[in-house]
């Protein structure tokens, strides 16, 4: 082997880092003097130096491509490995957390991690600059990464730092290594992942060995080569497995063909049992009477080569579910009941190898007498005469409880009999008056075929809510060319609204017959006045605040001519195929007095095919449809314009179709009337 003296081409300054080219080429990185170059057949000469010392100053080579990544104390510097030219430097400028930089590693996949002073990993691309990996290596110190990045065959990459050990980075966790798992030191200067998927890590005066298949370090001290310093980034190994270390007093080599330690198992042995304080000569089977124990076993695993390096791990059947995890600890202690139990021991030297003593020994504690068979046995029998004994008692109480009980219930069912047949005919006598009351209401509402004498195209659909109605329509021919109809809707329903809808319709006819008066506005504003004083003759009972809502409309049949005013209903026209909503006045008839109050007339002409439709409040505060919902205004405009072309008969139908589609199994809330008329 040759060697050739750097310090000669440096002046005396120490080499800091090397790079074998795949050419051929060796580039030698110094500590002040740049970066030199060895050729074959030509002695070390200058490659490159910078103009900032700390450039020169390069503690990291690697290479991608066609290019150099110096590691320096003044960035990562990119520089061409032919000619030298700087392709690109990267510093704090660049989002990169320090300028001191220890390592540049470059990946199988060509991504280029920093080693530097950071909690987290840095990469550089030459295209997208410095950029921040989404994984945090902190620990309990800042980290510095010293020389530190390895990769494994898995892919997963291995960090030393100095002050918190080593970090493990797979692809789904992140793991730390450290002087708590026995590593011998915080302090990694270098570091290596083997052929044989072992971790090698330097500290100063010892290095450590971490097996992850078997989760064992192994610490070596630098003793017998001279008690030397594991020197940054000094660790190698050749292609055929020897482990090249460098310190400060020299290279240590490892050669693992020549290690056989690891070959012999440990011989397991139970050193003592203690149970309750009291120590157990060892037996193949220990036969305890019942009691709660605590037992402690007492064990080792002689291996020669390596005692510290000894873990165990151990199993009691019939207690643990599986083996207990790798321990060094070599005691195990149990808190036992009665059972049959058979312990069983695995140790395994630092190499991984183990030696099981299954069946160690048996443990059995007895059962206590009241678990044994002939008192099981006993106890149920007695117990089972006990339980027939009460069995019987309680059914001679409940058979006498029983017939109390009969004997009450039929003279209270006789009560309720009586009652229920007292409620039943008060009910039907109700019933029969509220029929009888419909039928009054019946004769006064105007006959509807009267109705379709004037109009040929028209229908009503009058649906109470309880038998009689608060809704009611009212008609009247006044003479050839002239009709009147109202559209009303009094407060409450039921027969408060029957008799609200019974001095309506007796108020309009005396208004509009015998007064003569047949203007809308002008009937609403009489009305209103009226309701208020009948409802109101008697002030000691209180003052009245009933009244209506309601549309009174005035045909022309001749010119199609028709006038509406309204108290609080609305009026939907169907002019020319197209639905007009006309709002009504904010004013009802009746009800709270002393307000001001105003009805308008509305005029239009209507054309042949036109329609005009009015309605109560009880069709839009229907609840019902898919979700249960009120059906309100716009879905009954949406409604009407369904209707078309359809003739007046056919839309009564398909109208009150519509009502009880949507109401379904849900209640009526309210009184139902939605007249329509047709030119």
């Amino acid at each position: 082997t040759h060697f050739e003296p750097v310090q000669q081409s440096t002046s005396g300054v120490p080499a800091t880092s090397y790079y074998s080219h795949h050419d051929g080429r060796i580039f030698i990185g110094t500590g002040g003097k740049g970066l030199l170059i060895k050729s074959d057949g030509e002695p070390v000469r200058q490659f490159r130096s910078f103009a900032d010392a700390n450039e020169n100053y390069i503690s990291g080579i690697s290479s991608y491509g066609p290019n150099l990544w110096l590691a320096t104390r003044n960035g990562v510097l990119v520089i061409d490995s032919r000619s030298g030219a700087l392709v690109r430097k990267f510093t704090t400028n660049d989002k990169l957390p320090h300028n001191n930089i220890n390592q540049v590693f470059i990946d199988r996949e060509g991504n280029s991690l920093i080693a530097t002073e950071a909690t987290n990993i840095y990469s550089a691309d030459l295209d997208q600059g410095i950029t921040l990996a989404n994984i945090e290596i902190a620990g309990a110190m800042r980290n510095t990464i010293q020389q530190g990045f390895t990769q494994a065959t898995d892919g997963s990459y291995w960090i030393a730092t100095l002050g918190n050990g080593v970090f493990y980075i797979g692809a789904d966790s992140v793991r730390a290594l450290s002087y708590y798992d026995r590593m011998k030191s915080n302090y990694c200067y270098s570091i290596l992942f083997d052929s044989e998927s072992r971790l090698w890590a330097g500290h100063l005066g010892f290095f450590s060995r971490f097996d992850p298949r078997t989760d064992i370090v192994s610490v070596y001290s630098t003793e017998f080569a001279g008690g030397g310093d594991c020197n940054p980034n000094a660790i190698y190994e050749s292609s055929d497995g020897i482990v090249f270390i460098g310190t400060t007093n020299g290279l240590i080599v490892y050669d693992r063909k020549k290690d056989l330690k690891g070959a012999v198992t440990p011989l397991n042995n139970i050193v003592s049992i203690t149970i309750n304080d009291s120590i157990y000569l060892w037996q193949k089977t220990l036969s305890l009477p019942y009691s709660k124990y605590v037992v402690e076993i007492d064990f080792v695993g002689i291996s020669l080569s390596n005692p510290d390096q000894v873990r165990y791990r151990t199993k009691l059947e019939n207690d643990d579910r599986d083996w207990s995890d790798w321990d060094e600890s070599p005691s195990v202690i149990y808190k036992l009941n009665d059972g049959s139990y058979t312990f069983s021991l695995e140790s395994r030297n630092e190499a991984g190898i183990s030696t099981v003593s299954a069946g160690a020994f048996e443990l059995i504690v007895r059962k206590p007498f009241w678990r044994r068979w002939w008192f099981v046995g006993s106890s149920i029998i007695l117990v089972g005469g006990i339980i027939i004994m009460i069995v019987r008692l309680r059914e001679e109480n409940q058979r006498k409880m029983r017939l109390h009980l009969e004997k009450e219930l039929q003279e209270r069912t006789r009560e309720v009999v009586r009652q229920k047949e007292e409620i039943e005919q008060q009910n039907i006598e109700i019933t029969d008056s509220i029929n009888y009351a419909r039928r009054i209401q019946s004769s006064i509402l105007p006959d509807v075929s009267k109705l379709k004498e004037s109009f040929e195209d028209a229908f009503i659909v009058f649906i109470p809510r309880d038998i009689v109605s608060g809704d009611f329509y009212w008609f009247e021919k006044l003479d050839d060319d002239r009709f009147i109809l109202a559209c009303a809707d009094s407060t409450g329903h039921g027969v408060p609204g029957a008799f609200m809808s019974m001095i309506g319709s007796t108020l309009l006819q005396d208004i509009v017959t015998r007064k003569n008066v047949t203007k809308p506005s002008q009937i609403l504003s009489l009305l209103d006045e009226q309701i208020f004083s009948t409802l109101n003759r008697n002030i000691d009972v209180g003052v009245s605040n009933d009244g209506m809502d309601m549309v009174i409309c005035e045909f022309n049949l001749k010119t199609r001519h028709v006038r509406f005013a309204s108290a609080m209903r609305p009026v939907v026209l169907i002019m020319e195929g197209e639905p007009v909503y006309i709002k009504g006045n904010r004013s009802s008839v009746g009800g709270m007095a002393y307000t001001e109050k105003f009805f308008d007339d509305q005029e239009y002409y209507l054309s042949e095919g036109d329609s005009i439709y009015l309605f109560s409040d009880g069709f839009p505060d229907q609840f019902g449809g898919v979700n249960g919902k009120k059906m309100k205004v716009v879905r009954l405009k949406k409604l009407i314009e369904e209707l078309g072309d359809m003739s007046m008969d056919e839309q009564k139908d398909y109208v009150t179709n519509f009502f009880y589609d949507w109401k379904g199994d849900h209640e009526q809330v309210d009184d139902i009337l939605f007249m329509g008329i047709r030119f």
